[in-house]
């Protein structure tokens, strides 16, 4: 039963795996050398992919399920606030951005309970032309994790620059890039969210109108 058992759960493993690699990635990067930081770096190099290896895994061994969409959105918050949290701690990227993401997370995290409860996936309820496109489809998601991924690694290179000898011109360079990035990452996440309220508001209106509703005696 092992063998079967693993394989149900190859891809919610490879989901526990890259949540657990950002505790000890921050604590790398926490340690002030540039051999903890390097590996930190690395670590994060490895943890990127496996952000797309546990949604490939699951359609390639036939294990899609709503469980595992729901917990790969859960690794996925875990792990982008926490680093976002961690590097505006460290002031390189500003501070609006983990705010963003994190009251983001909040709301959209309730918004697609709420389609669960109704019969819908995680990406399912975005039935509206730029709702398939700009959320739903396999391209955006690809430029969202790249565009999130660039923002981490530039965060985690100027930590690195910063215990490097000779590297105040790149590491000026990477903060100048983390300001663009920052803004742009922050308008793609909140154009999704509005777009995921417009595909889900007769959801929403239909939760309001039934709990609105008074209760039979």
């Amino acid at each position: 039963m092992t063998g079967p058992l693993v394989r149900s759960h190859a891809a919610n493993l490879v989901v526990l795996l890259r949540t657990a690699l950002v505790f000890l990635i921050i604590s790398l990067f926490a340690a002030p050398s540039h051999a903890t930081r390097t590996a930190a770096l690395t670590l994060l190099a490895v943890a990127a992919p496996l952000d797309w290896l546990d949604g490939f895994i699951a359609r390639r061994l036939g294990t899609v399920s709503r469980m595992g969409s729901l917990l790969d959105t859960l690794g996925d918050r875990i792990t982008e606030n926490l680093l976002l949290v961690y590097f505006s701690w460290e002031r390189l990227v500003p501070l609006y951005l983990p705010i963003v993401f994190v009251a983001r997370s909040f709301a959209s995290d309730f918004i697609r309970h709420l389609n669960a409860m109704n019969g819908h996936s995680t990406f399912s309820v975005n039935q509206s032309r730029l709702g398939r496109l700009i959320v739903a489809s396999r391209a955006s998601r690809a430029i969202y994790l790249i565009l999130k991924m660039a923002v981490f690694f530039l965060a985690g290179a100027a930590l690195l620059l910063e215990v490097s000898p000779e590297s105040s011109a790149a590491l000026e360079a990477a903060k100048a890039a983390l300001v663009w990035g920052s803004g742009t990452l922050v308008f793609f996440n909140l154009l999704r969210f509005c777009l995921l309220i417009s595909d889900s508001r007769e959801i929403l209106e239909k939760e309001v109108i039934r709990n609105g509703a008074p209760e039979q005696a």
